[in-house]
Protein backbone atom coordinates (compact mmCIF):
# COMPACT_ATOMS: atom_id res chain seq x y z
CA UNK A 1 0.00 0.00 0.00
CA UNK A 2 1.05 3.43 -0.98
CA UNK A 3 0.97 5.73 2.16
CA UNK A 4 0.53 9.52 1.38
CA UNK A 5 4.20 9.81 1.78
CA UNK A 6 5.22 7.18 -1.15
CA UNK A 7 2.04 8.77 -3.13
CA UNK A 8 3.02 10.79 -6.45
CA UNK A 9 3.18 14.24 -6.07
CA UNK A 10 0.84 14.79 -8.60
CA UNK A 11 1.00 18.33 -8.62
CA UNK A 12 4.98 18.05 -9.14
CA UNK A 13 4.34 16.11 -12.04
CA UNK A 14 1.89 18.21 -13.76
CA UNK A 15 4.15 20.84 -13.28
CA UNK A 16 6.75 18.81 -15.31
CA UNK A 17 4.31 17.97 -18.11
CA UNK A 18 3.78 21.14 -18.60
CA UNK A 19 7.40 22.28 -18.54
CA UNK A 20 7.86 19.64 -20.87
CA UNK A 21 5.16 21.67 -23.49
CA UNK A 22 2.56 19.07 -22.50
CA UNK A 23 -1.22 21.22 -22.89
CA UNK A 24 -3.12 20.63 -19.63
CA UNK A 25 -5.40 23.89 -19.22
CA UNK A 26 -5.12 25.41 -15.68
CA UNK A 27 -8.46 24.90 -15.05
CA UNK A 28 -7.80 21.10 -15.63
CA UNK A 29 -4.66 20.71 -13.91
CA UNK A 30 -5.74 20.16 -10.34
CA UNK A 31 -7.91 17.28 -11.59
CA UNK A 32 -4.86 15.85 -13.38
CA UNK A 33 -2.87 15.97 -10.39
CA UNK A 34 -5.46 14.31 -8.35
CA UNK A 35 -5.31 11.20 -10.99
CA UNK A 36 -1.89 10.86 -11.03
CA UNK A 37 -1.52 10.48 -7.11
CA UNK A 38 -4.41 8.70 -6.09
CA UNK A 39 -4.34 6.39 -3.18
CA UNK A 40 -6.24 4.72 -0.34
CA UNK A 41 -7.54 7.73 0.91
CA UNK A 42 -9.42 8.67 -2.38
CA UNK A 43 -10.77 5.02 -1.97
CA UNK A 44 -12.25 5.39 1.15
CA UNK A 45 -13.43 8.91 0.24
CA UNK A 46 -15.54 7.79 -2.60
CA UNK A 47 -17.04 5.34 -0.53
CA UNK A 48 -17.86 7.32 1.93
CA UNK A 49 -19.54 9.62 -0.38
CA UNK A 50 -21.62 6.79 -1.78
CA UNK A 51 -22.84 5.91 1.65
CA UNK A 52 -24.03 9.02 2.46
CA UNK A 53 -25.65 9.46 -0.77
CA UNK A 54 -27.27 6.29 -0.12
CA UNK A 55 -28.39 5.90 2.82
CA UNK A 56 -24.92 3.67 3.90
CA UNK A 57 -25.04 0.99 1.45
CA UNK A 58 -22.10 1.12 -1.11
CA UNK A 59 -22.24 0.31 -5.15
CA UNK A 60 -22.47 -3.38 -5.88
CA UNK A 61 -19.23 -3.10 -7.81
CA UNK A 62 -16.70 -0.97 -7.94
CA UNK A 63 -15.84 -1.19 -12.03
CA UNK A 64 -16.32 3.10 -12.96
CA UNK A 65 -19.07 2.37 -15.34
CA UNK A 66 -21.12 0.02 -12.43
CA UNK A 67 -20.53 2.37 -9.95
CA UNK A 68 -21.16 5.47 -12.01
CA UNK A 69 -24.40 3.85 -13.22
CA UNK A 70 -25.63 3.60 -9.65
CA UNK A 71 -25.02 6.68 -8.35
CA UNK A 72 -27.11 7.87 -11.07
CA UNK A 73 -29.52 5.43 -10.14
CA UNK A 74 -29.72 7.16 -6.58
CA UNK A 75 -31.80 10.19 -8.45
CA UNK A 76 -31.91 13.82 -7.48
CA UNK A 77 -33.04 13.27 -3.78
CA UNK A 78 -30.13 11.94 -2.64
CA UNK A 79 -28.10 15.32 -3.62
CA UNK A 80 -31.03 18.10 -3.20
CA UNK A 81 -30.11 21.15 -2.36
CA UNK A 82 -26.12 21.31 -2.65
CA UNK A 83 -24.78 23.43 -4.98
CA UNK A 84 -23.57 22.13 -8.28
CA UNK A 85 -19.58 22.82 -7.23
CA UNK A 86 -20.37 20.28 -4.31
CA UNK A 87 -22.75 17.94 -7.00
CA UNK A 88 -19.19 17.24 -9.03
CA UNK A 89 -16.82 17.10 -6.04
CA UNK A 90 -18.90 14.39 -4.69
CA UNK A 91 -19.58 12.45 -8.10
CA UNK A 92 -15.44 13.42 -8.55
CA UNK A 93 -15.04 11.26 -5.58
CA UNK A 94 -17.13 8.63 -6.52
CA UNK A 95 -14.97 8.27 -9.61
CA UNK A 96 -11.79 8.52 -8.07
CA UNK A 97 -12.61 5.86 -5.79
CA UNK A 98 -13.23 3.58 -9.00
CA UNK A 99 -9.88 4.88 -10.45
CA UNK A 100 -7.67 3.47 -7.19
CA UNK A 101 -9.92 0.21 -7.41
CA UNK A 102 -8.95 0.06 -11.63
CA UNK A 103 -5.33 0.56 -10.66
CA UNK A 104 -5.43 -2.10 -8.17
CA UNK A 105 -6.95 -4.72 -10.16
CA UNK A 106 -4.73 -3.21 -13.17
CA UNK A 107 -1.62 -4.20 -10.96
CA UNK A 108 -2.98 -7.75 -10.47
CA UNK A 109 -3.10 -6.99 -6.45
CA UNK A 110 -5.40 -9.94 -5.56
CA UNK A 111 -8.09 -7.44 -5.12
CA UNK A 112 -11.70 -8.35 -3.70
CA UNK A 113 -14.95 -6.34 -3.26
CA UNK A 114 -17.62 -7.29 -1.55
CA UNK A 115 -20.46 -3.71 -1.74
CA UNK A 116 -23.37 -6.00 -3.10
CA UNK A 117 -22.72 -7.77 0.27
CA UNK A 118 -21.38 -5.06 3.30
CA UNK A 119 -22.93 -1.88 4.18
CA UNK A 120 -21.50 1.25 6.42
CA UNK A 121 -23.05 -0.80 9.34
CA UNK A 122 -20.23 -4.26 8.83
CA UNK A 123 -17.43 -2.25 10.58
CA UNK A 124 -16.40 -6.42 11.10
CA UNK A 125 -16.96 -6.97 8.06
CA UNK A 126 -14.10 -7.31 4.75
CA UNK A 127 -15.57 -4.57 1.96
CA UNK A 128 -12.41 -4.53 -0.05
CA UNK A 129 -9.02 -5.96 0.09
CA UNK A 130 -5.88 -5.89 -1.92
CA UNK A 131 -2.15 -7.58 -1.24
CA UNK A 132 1.03 -5.18 -0.62
CA UNK A 133 3.35 -7.48 -0.50
CA UNK A 134 3.77 -11.50 -0.51
CA UNK A 135 1.82 -12.47 2.19
CA UNK A 136 0.25 -9.25 3.62
CA UNK A 137 -3.12 -7.46 2.80
CA UNK A 138 -4.98 -4.07 3.51
CA UNK A 139 -8.24 -4.43 4.20
CA UNK A 140 -11.36 -1.79 4.25
CA UNK A 141 -14.10 -3.46 6.36
CA UNK A 142 -17.58 -1.63 6.12
CA UNK A 143 -17.01 1.21 8.78
CA UNK A 144 -14.50 2.42 6.42
CA UNK A 145 -12.17 1.38 8.97
CA UNK A 146 -8.50 0.11 7.27
CA UNK A 147 -5.96 -2.53 8.80
CA UNK A 148 -2.82 -4.72 7.20
CA UNK A 149 -3.01 -8.24 7.85
CA UNK A 150 -1.78 -11.47 7.38
CA UNK A 151 -3.18 -13.89 4.73
CA UNK A 152 -3.97 -16.04 7.15
CA UNK A 153 -6.35 -13.19 9.29
CA UNK A 154 -7.42 -12.47 5.87
CA UNK A 155 -8.70 -15.95 5.63
CA UNK A 156 -10.78 -15.89 8.82
CA UNK A 157 -12.23 -12.29 7.78
CA UNK A 158 -13.50 -13.51 4.80
CA UNK A 159 -14.86 -16.59 6.45
CA UNK A 160 -12.61 -18.87 4.54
Amino acid sequence: MLNKAETPDGEALVDKAVAMGADIPPENRSLVARMLSLGEEDLIGGLKTFAELSAGRYPHRLDAESAIKETDGLGADAIAGVSEQVKKQKLQDIFFATAYYDKLVREKKDVAYYGDAVSATDAGKVLIRWKTERDKYRVVFGDLTAKDVTADELKKLEGR
